[in-house]
C-alpha cells in the first residue's frame, strides 16, 4: 500500500502551495494548527505573498455610502456587454467601530486609508477586516476651521507605509495662503510636523495625493510665480519635488485631475471649449517630460464639461470616469461608454482601486482589529 507511505505531503511543497493560494484561502488555512497560523501570519510570507500576486490580483472599488458605510465594489467582467448586474456590493464591517466614515483618501498594496467625521484616521484592510487607529496629534492646524488632504504610500527604503496630511485655512480669499505638512508612520506610530510646504495647495481642489513611483502627487500653485505645478512628495526624502508636466497644459492644471493609468501618471481634463471630449496625458516614463503622450476621448454622450478620471478599472483600456456625478466605465480602446450602476448610493464620488492583500495595518505594531478572513 504505497498510499500510507504518502501520507503526508511535503513540508516545502505545503509551503509553495501556500503562496499559490488567494488571500481568502490563506485565512482559512490559518485556522489549521497554530504553527501555520504563525507561519502564514509572518511579515515574510505576506511580503512575498503579495508580490507574487500583485500583478494578478484583480482590482476593486471602496467608496462611501450615504449611510456613511465602507463599501467595496467587485466590477463585472463583461462591464461593457449587456450584462443587467454591474458590480457587486459589500459592505466593510468592523464591529467594534461605529459607521461613521467620510473619505476614503488612500490606497496602496491593499490597504486603505479612511477618515471619520471627527477626522480621525484608520488605516484598514478591507479584505482581512484589520484596522490601526492613528493616535492622536497635535495638529499644525485645527481641523474643524481648516482644509485638510491626505496621502498614503509606501516608503520602500524604510520599509513603512506613510501618510502625508496637508492643511490650509479655511478662507475664500483668493490669495496664496500656506500650506502645512504632517507626517505619519505606520511602522512608529507616529506623527510629526514637517513645517510649511514651498508650494500653496488651497487654489486647488481638495483631492487626494496620487501615488506613483514612490511619490503622492498633487496640483499645486508656486508660491512666488503664482503659475501651477505638479508637485510630488518623495515618501523616502520626505520633502516635495516637482514634475514636469505637458507642455500644452500651461495653467489649465486648475480645471485638471490626477490619477494613474496603468501605473503612470495621468492628467485628465473637460475644458468648455472641448464640447464632449475629456482630454488625457499620460506620463509613460516618470520624470521625462518628453514622455507625456496625449490622447482624447471625443463622444457625443459626455455632454457637459464636469467629465474627470476616477481611476483605471482593468489591464483592457476600461477606466472609470464621472461624467455630471454618475460613474461611466469608458474602453479606450473600442470608444465604448457604460453607465455603472450599483447598489449602494456613494457619499461622493471619489473612488479608489485596491487589491486583496494580506498586508496588516498594523504593521508590527499591537493588533488593535481584528482578522476574520
Amino acid at each position: 500500500m504505497a498510499m500510507s507511505k504518502a501520507k503526508y505531503l511535503p513540508e516545502e511543497l505545503i509551503i509553495d502551495i501556500f503562496y499559490r493560494l488567494p488571500v481568502k484561502s490563506i485565512g482559512r488555512c490559518r485556522c489549521l494548527s497554530k504553527h501555520w497560523r504563525n507561519f502564514l501570519s509572518h511579515p515574510q510570507f505576506i511580503k512575498l505573498h503579495f508580490n507574487l500576486h500583485a500583478h494578478t490580483q484583480e482590482e476593486k472599488l471602496i467608496i462611501v455610502t450615504w449611510l456613511c458605510e465602507l463599501h467595496t465594489i467587485t466590477l463585472s467582467h463583461d462591464i461593457l456587454e449587456d450584462a443587467f448586474i454591474d458590480s457587486i456590493s459589500t459592505k466593510v464591517d468592523f464591529q467594534q467601530l461605529t459607521h461613521n466614515w467620510i473619505s476614503v483618501a488612500g490606497s496602496c498594496n491593499g490597504l486603505v486609508l479612511v477618515i471619520d467625521r471627527e477626522n480621525v484616521q484608520f488605516f484598514i484592510n478591507p479584505t482581512t477586516l484589520e484596522y490601526h487607529k492613528f493616535p492622536v496629534f497635535d495638529w499644525a492646524l485645527p481641523p474643524k476651521t481648516s482644509c485638510y488632504m491626505y496621502g498614503l504610500g509606501y516608503d520602500i527604503v524604510s520599509d513603512d507605509y506613510k501618510v502625508v496630511s496637508l492643511s490650509y485655512r479655511d478662507t475664500n480669499n483668493e490669495i496664496l495662503s500656506n500650506t502645512y505638512v504632517d507626517l505619519y508612520s505606520v511602522r512608529k506610530s507616529h506623527w510629526e510636523t514637517l513645517g510649511i510646504s514651498p508650494y500653496d495647495h488651497s487654489l486647488t481642489d481638495r483631492a487626494s495625493g496620487v501615488l506613483v513611483n514612490g511619490a503622492l502627487h498633487w496640483l499645486a500653485c508656486r508660491s512666488f510665480e503664482y503659475s501651477t505645478a505638479i508637485t510630488a512628495f518623495d515618501l523616502s526624502a520626505d520633502k516635495f519635488l516637482e514634475v514636469p508636466g505637458p507642455i500644452d497644459l500651461q495653467d489649465n492644471c486648475f480645471m485638471c485631475n490626477l490619477a494613474t493609468l496603468k501605473g503612470c501618471l495621468c492628467i485628465s481634463t473637460s475644458l468648455p471649449r472641448d464640447i464632449n471630449t475629456v482630454t488625457f496625458w499620460i506620463m509613460k516614463e516618470y520624470g521625462v517630460k518628453e514622455s507625456w503622450t496625449k490622447f482624447k476621448i471625443i463622444e457625443p454622450s459626455l455632454d457637459d464639461s464636469l467629465s474627470t478620471l476616477l481611476c483605471s478599472i482593468t489591464d483592457d483600456d476600461d477606466v472609470l470616469l464621472d461624467v455630471d456625478e454618475e460613474w461611466v466605465i469608458y474602453n479606450l480602446k473600442e470608444n465604448r461608454r457604460k453607465d455603472l450602476l450599483i447598489d449602494v448610493n456613494p457619499i461622493t464620488h471619489e473612488a479608489r482601486t485596491f487589491v486583496d492583500s494580506l498586508v496588516s495595518p498594523n504593521f508590527g505594531n499591537e493588533t488593535e482589529g481584528s482578522c476574520i478572513v
